[in-house]
C-alpha cells in the first residue's frame, strides 16, 4: 500500500476550514455520538478543571464547557494555529456564556504545572503524536491524583466480515472522498496510514498501565471503528 511522506502540520493547516464538514461526511455523523460517549465516560463535575488535547476545532471543548458550567474555564491545546483559529470562530458563536481558552502547544511538553487537571481528553489526536509514550507521560504528570484521562481514537473493527468491508472503504474510498471534499489527497492518505499504523487497543491499554494509570480499559464503538481508552491517576504513588 502506498505510503505518502507529508508534513502533519501542513496537512491540518490545509484542511482546517473543511475539517468538521469532512468528518461529518466521512463518518456519517457518527463522530458526534462518539464524542458524547467520551464526555459521558469522563463523568465531568461542575467546576472541574478540564483540558482537551489536540483540541482541533473545539468539538470536545463545546461539550466540556456545558459540563463544567459557565463559571469554569475549559482549556484546549493544539499544535496547529489554523485549527485553533477555526475553533475560536466556531465556539465564539455557540458558547457565548461559557469560558474557554485555546492555546497552541506541544502535547509532549505541556505548559502546565504538575497535578493541575481533574479531567484530560484527547480525541483523534494521539496517533498523530510521534512520541506517544512521552505524550501519555505528560498527561499523567498534569492530572491531579484521582484525575481521569479519556482518549477517543479511530481503531480497526474486530468482526472479520465487517472488517473486510470497512477496510475497502477506509483504504480506498476514504482518500478519494476526502480529496473531492478538500482537494488535498495527501491529507486523507495520511489519515488512512496513521490509523493503519497505530497501536492496537490492547497495546494502548498496556501503554497506559506502563505509565502508571489505574483502572485502565477500553470500549469499542460502532463495531470497533473507534474506541475509548481511559485510566485514573492513583491517589497515592
Amino acid at each position: 500500500m502506498k505510503q505518502v511522506a507529508i508534513n502533519i502540520h501542513d496537512v491540518f493547516s490545509s484542511i482546517a476550514t473543511k475539517y468538521d464538514r469532512l468528518n461529518t461526511i466521512l463518518t456519517l455523523n457518527i463522530d458526534k455520538l462518539w464524542r458524547k460517549k467520551a464526555i459521558k465516560l469522563c463523568d465531568i463535575k461542575e467546576n472541574n478543571k478540564v483540558l482537551d488535547l489536540c483540541c482541533g476545532t473545539g468539538k470536545m471543548i463545546a461539550l466540556e464547557c456545558k459540563a463544567v458550567g459557565v463559571d469554569t474555564e475549559v482549556i484546549g491545546l493544539d499544535f496547529n494555529k489554523a485549527m485553533i483559529d477555526v475553533g475560536y470562530t466556531t465556539l465564539n458563536k455557540s458558547l457565548k456564556n461559557y469560558k474557554f481558552n485555546l492555546i497552541q502547544g506541544d502535547v509532549i511538553n505541556l505548559p502546565f504545572e504538575d497535578n493541575t487537571f481533574n479531567i484530560i481528553t484527547i480525541a483523534f489526536g494521539l496517533r498523530n503524536i510521534p512520541d506517544k509514550t512521552k505524550a501519555i507521560s505528560e498527561i499523567y504528570r498534569v492530572l491531579k491524583p484521582g484525575g481521569k484521562v479519556v482518549c477517543l481514537e479511530l481503531s480497526k473493527p474486530e468482526l472479520p466480515i465487517f472488517r473486510n468491508i470497512y477496510n475497502l472503504y477506509f483504504n480506498f474510498a476514504l482518500p478519494i472522498i476526502g480529496y473531492l471534499g478538500t482537494q488535498d489527497k495527501a491529507a486523507y492518505y495520511y489519515l488512512r496510514d496513521s490509523v493503519n499504523g497505530f497501536m492496537t487497543k490492547v497495546k494502548l491499554r498496556e501503554e497506559f498501565e506502563h505509565i502508571g494509570f489505574d483502572n485502565t480499559e477500553f470500549k469499542s464503538l460502532t463495531l470497533g471503528i473507534a474506541s475509548l481508552h481511559y485510566g485514573i491517576k492513583p491517589l497515592y504513588e
